[in-house]
């Protein structure tokens, strides 16, 4: 049985970095509570931007739920992150050899 106006989570395309296209992800597969928390932090950083006149917080703020929309887009692939996290809180991060660089995640996804 399914609730009466369930949606099929949707498999996106890699969300631009930008607010409206982060926003657009989250509302089509992350469920009230992420979006909200996404909302609340947005504010936060414009407002922050606004009283400091720099616009770190703002590009901060978008870049971390960037990655985060990134997770949301395929829910199957956010699933998986979740557990891979899971095992990390379990039995700790995976060797030096296996992560991943910084400069790796700049190279693969442009930012």
């Amino acid at each position: 049985m399914t609730a009466p106006h369930a949606r099929q989570p949707q498999i996106l395309p890699r969300p631009a970095c930008t607010p409206a296209a982060i926003r657009a992800v989250l509302a089509a597969n992350a469920g009230h509570d992420v979006l909200q928390h996404y909302d609340d932090d947005l504010d936060s950083a414009f407002e922050q931007a606004r009283e400091q006149g720099d616009l770190t917080p703002l590009v901060q703020t978008v870049r971390r739920w960037w990655f985060e929309a990134d997770a949301w887009r395929d829910p199957d692939a956010q699933r998986e992150f979740l557990a891979r996290l899971d095992t990390y809180r379990r039995e700790g991060p995976p060797p030096a050899e296996h992560r991943v660089t910084r400069e790796e995640i700049r190279a693969r996804f442009g930012v």
